[in-house]
């Protein structure tokens, strides 16, 4: 008999063990974990998660991923619910111009105040104060330390801190998005002061937080396994789950069987063609939501020249049948898009330039831009073929598969596109870097539709995630303006003009929106979804495990 690994852990006197399916056979299901169900059915004391990566670090400012674990341990100032309003965590409220946490400055700049919930401690019992909140400030822009984005931070020019509940954030010029600033939390002052957090390995595998669970243990290549933090600050005996076990399964066919044969008790994001595989399952129940975001291919316009020739961005956005895909490939979970900002949102511009499938329009182009069809069936230009490398993440069978139809459409307009698979955590430096052509990816947006990050001819890493390189005065111009307009409406109208020039650039093609599907213990309470990139862990700490 062989099986992945059976590990125990004793916690508080009781052995939980970690066991495959021909483990969990062997065991026929026998002694009663607290809480209810088997030793391998999900419980009060144990809650397996099938996660399609692992982290490259557990530092929420420095990850680039989506923070899923790191959140269940590092609480933000506030997050977003699943109804997509950003709420207070560590904040006592949010700040606004009308409860006098905003003030608009008379030199063009604006002070935000941020009252923070009282008696919230670090898991070590320290205090969270303000002065954790000026600390990560300067951390973020004294220089040193290269997080994933500096984006809004670097036009703060100061922080003060009047009490330890007060943290008197002074902006340079007036920063809209302000309210989703601390979303990632605060770095702990007394752990980090005067350290390298580059190098910081105790903080960035195992960070200290205040969230309802702390770093037991992290298996590199098997799991992070998250134990329930005492004493969180939230009280009424939160959370409720003791023990949470991310096990590393990038392979979607593994993760799934993992889930079908119970030696996996949740998965999140759960894809779309695993659907009607999942659903027939009395255990589980499949949580859906609309989401907030959307898959697209990033044409990377730095580090492939041609793609900065708009002829040609528009050109492949016409040779894609996106809706015979979502009907073919994504048995129509999700709906064609046309651009960043979701329906979701009111910032949403459903008339904007779109790019109908149409192999005739996207000859033309190619054409008008000098790149003619070869005897070997590819365009080239001045002897340089239009050959381009997509990267996409590996053991993700829907992209693996949308990849392949990419790559047949793209060969029968004269385009030599190949495909390069890259496992989930080795692809997020990668783009971070730039070092990449093109990339099929999501984004997931956070409530907030800010999209300078996004298209800002000076939001590439680290300062954003203009991943595409897209340098455009007027678009950049746009996105500013908005960033500076506090008025809800006004702001949104300048969104939907961004929106609009997006579309006419084509910096990238918008395929389809991210619909969010999550397979969870038919038992579970308190589970929600969250539309946004906060994540389905976004309430962790109210979730718990109940009788049939």
């Amino acid at each position: 008999m062989t099986s992945w690994r059976a590990r125990a852990h004793a916690i508080t006197g009781i052995r939980l063990v970690v066991c495959t399916a021909m483990f969990v056979a062997a065991c026929g299901g026998g002694e009663r974990a607290a809480g209810g169900g088997s030793a391998g059915g999900p419980s009060n004391e144990l809650l397996i998660i099938g996660y399609d990566r692992e982290p490259d670090t557990m530092n929420r400012y420095a990850t680039h991923i989506l923070e899923d674990i790191e959140s269940c341990v590092v609480e933000g100032l506030v997050t977003n619910d699943e109804q997509m309003r950003i709420v207070p965590v560590l904040a006592a409220e949010i700040p606004t111009l009308a409860n006098k946490g905003v003030v608009l400055r008379p030199d063009g700049g604006m002070d935000v105040i941020w009252k923070l919930r009282p008696g919230v401690k670090w898991h070590d019992g320290t205090p969270h104060s303000s002065a954790d909140v000026k600390f990560t400030v300067d951390a973020i822009n004294k220089g040193d330390w290269k997080p994933e984005s500096v984006d809004g931070f670097d036009r703060i020019s100061s922080v003060d801190t009047p009490d330890s509940l007060t943290a008197v954030v002074h902006y340079k010029e007036v920063y809209a998005p302000y309210q989703l600033q601390f979303v990632r939390g605060t770095l702990p002052r007394h752990v980090l002061a005067g350290r390298d957090i580059n190098s910081a390995n105790d903080y960035n595998r195992a960070p200290l937080g205040t969230g309802p669970y702390r770093v037991k243990e992290w298996k590199t290549g098997e799991y992070i396994l998250l134990e329930r933090a005492p004493d969180y600050w939230r009280g009424g005996g939160q959370p409720k789950i003791r023990q949470l076990l991310f096990r590393f399964l990038a392979n979607t066919t593994t993760r799934i069987n993992l889930l079908k044969s119970g030696e996996v008790h949740l998965v999140a994001l759960l894809p779309w063609d695993k659907v009607r595989e999942v659903q027939p399952l009395p255990r589980l129940r499949l949580n859906k939501v609309v989401g907030n975001g959307y898959e697209h291919v990033t044409l990377n316009q730095r580090h492939f020249p041609a793609f900065a020739d708009v002829r040609v961005r528009r050109a492949l956005a016409h040779a894609v049948d996106r809706a015979s895909m979502v009907r073919t490939l994504l048995d129509e979970q999700v709906s064609v898009v046309n651009g960043p900002i979701q329906p979701l949102s009111p910032a949403y511009e459903p008339t904007v330039t779109s790019y109908p499938y149409d192999t005739v329009a996207a000859n033309r182009l190619l054409d008008e831009a000098g790149w003619r069809m070869g005897s070997d069936g590819v365009r080239n230009r001045n002897g340089k073929r239009l050959a381009f490398t997509l990267i996409t993440q590996s053991g993700f069978a829907i992209r693996e598969n949308v990849s392949q139809a990419l790559q047949q459409a793209y060969r029968t307009v004269g385009v030599d596109m190949q495909v390069q698979l890259l496992d989930g955590t080795s692809i997020s430096s990668v783009w971070f870097k730039g070092e990449f052509d093109a990339m099929l990816h999501w984004w997931q947006m956070g409530a907030d539709p800010e999209l300078t990050l996004f298209f800002a001819r000076d939001r590439t890493p680290p300062a954003g995630r203009n991943i595409n390189y897209v340098d455009d005065a007027e678009l950049t111009a746009l996105l500013y303006e908005s960033d500076r307009t506090v008025d809800a409406g006004a702001r949104n109208a300048l969104l939907r003009t961004a929106q609009g020039r997006i579309a006419e650039l084509a910096p990238e093609i918008p395929l389809y929106n991210t619909a969010k599907v999550d397979a969870i213990p038919a038992t579970l309470k308190g589970f929600t979804g969250n539309p946004t990139n906060a994540g389905p862990f976004w309430n962790v700490h109210a979730w718990e495990m109940t009788p049939r």
